[in-house]
């Protein structure tokens, strides 16, 4: 990922640029794949408040449902960033109105 979009408290919009480099290797959690950092996916589930499985996993295993603008803290947001899921979550969640919804 070349860049991330940030949204500020006050509604400005920032750009981060980032390593282009791939980032070390990575093994899957589910499939045991060697993977690039860069290529690879978190779980969104969440298991707790403010909480989400952050599984690790290739982009073969992930499952994207969609997109939201996630809060990351002191009143930034990053905007765009996919709701991706594990295998052993995929089918207990949706996504309604830009948000996880467990099923």
């Amino acid at each position: 990922m070349p860049c991330e979009w940030l949204r500020g408290p006050n509604g400005e919009v920032i750009q981060i640029r980032t390593t282009r480099k791939p980032g070390r290797l990575m093994k899957c959690r589910f499939c045991n794949y060697n993977y690039r950092e860069a290529d690879g996916k978190l779980c969104d589930f969440p298991v707790a408040e403010g909480k989400t499985c952050d599984a690790v996993m290739c982009p073969s295993c992930a499952v994207t449902l969609g997109q939201q603008d996630t809060d990351i803290g002191h009143g930034m947001r990053k905007i765009g960033d996919t709701i991706d899921l594990c295998p052993d979550h995929r089918t207990k969640a949706a996504v309604r109105n830009g948000k996880i919804v467990i099923l």
